[in-house]
């Protein structure tokens, strides 16, 4: 919903009293844009509850709506950190140390700083660790809870596999990749996974022959981009499917079309065996 800037400023002007703990009535332009900032992030979130006792589209009750996208803001923080709290307990970081600072470090010091009232809008971290998809349009508290959906996803996927197997996959990628991998670490593991089902070998190692290349090639045969990204779609359902988890299945079936477009630039120019990792 659309509002108009003299409705807002009764709800920023309690906000502001609230930040300068009413000993003034005036803030930089900065603080003020930040508030309203809050207030709108804070209007979003009860919208998207789609609670239509608060949302009257003739004349909203901008003030309750506040409140109750603030007690929303600050529930989401509450389960988020809830969620982030479970993943760290069993958590594997395969020795990568951009994976350790984003999800050991960086995360407790985001729950930490996060200002729900006053700033629930910025999310704090740049999140340096990338999921295998992205959230362009998210920020604050539903930008890190969407990001620790994906970490736990992503997780209990990693989990599938042996730790050896993903860890000797990485230093074929980068032999320091302890220190200098900045990359997500299940694009790989199911690129080469995709690779194994075609080659219709095991997963309990992801390397491939490079004799796999032929077989791979042979398999996507004729097919234009959108054919093999169907085809790589349905391995992967395959290949997810021991986590019983159907968003898990949506989740991952979002990287064929990459994987799709890779593939076919490697058959293009003969350069499968760089697409995916292969051993002698």
């Amino acid at each position: 919903m659309e509002y108009k800037i003299e409705d807002l400023l009764p709800v920023v002007a309690k906000l502001t009293e609230k930040y300068t703990s009413k000993e003034s009535s005036s803030v930089t332009y900065e603080t003020a844009r930040m508030l309203m900032e809050a207030v709108i992030y804070c209007l979003n979130e009860a919208e998207a509850e789609n609670d239509y006792s608060l949302v009257d589209e003739n004349q909203p009750n901008l003030t309750l709506l506040y409140e109750r996208g603030l007690t929303l803001v600050i529930e989401k923080t509450k389960e988020a950190k809830n969620l982030h709290d479970s993943i760290i307990e069993n958590f594997e970081d395969y020795g990568c140390v951009n994976y350790i600072d984003t999800i050991l470090k960086g995360m407790p010091a985001f729950f930490t700083r996060y200002d729900a009232r006053f700033q629930p809008q910025d999310h704090i971290l740049t999140l340096d660790y990338p999921l295998i998809i992205d959230f362009p349009n998210l920020c604050g508290i539903d930008l890190i809870s969407a990001y620790l959906k994906g970490i736990r996803i992503e997780q209990h996927f990693l989990h599938c596999f042996d730790r050896f197997s993903i860890r000797n996959l990485l230093v074929n990628i980068l032999p320091d990749y302890q220190t200098l991998y900045f990359d997500n670490l299940s694009y790989p593991v199911l690129l080469n996974a995709v690779g194994r089902c075609i080659a219709k070998k095991p997963l309990k190692t992801l390397l491939l022959k490079y004799s796999d290349c032929d077989l791979i090639k042979a398999y996507f045969e004729g097919d234009d981009a959108r054919a093999m990204e169907q085809k790589i779609k349905l391995l992967i359902q395959t290949i997810v499917l021991p986590l019983e988890d159907d968003i898990a299945q949506i989740y991952f079936a979002k990287a064929a079309k990459d994987y799709a477009a890779r593939i076919q630039m490697g058959i293009q120019h003969g350069t499968l065996d760089r697409i995916f990792l292969c051993s002698v």
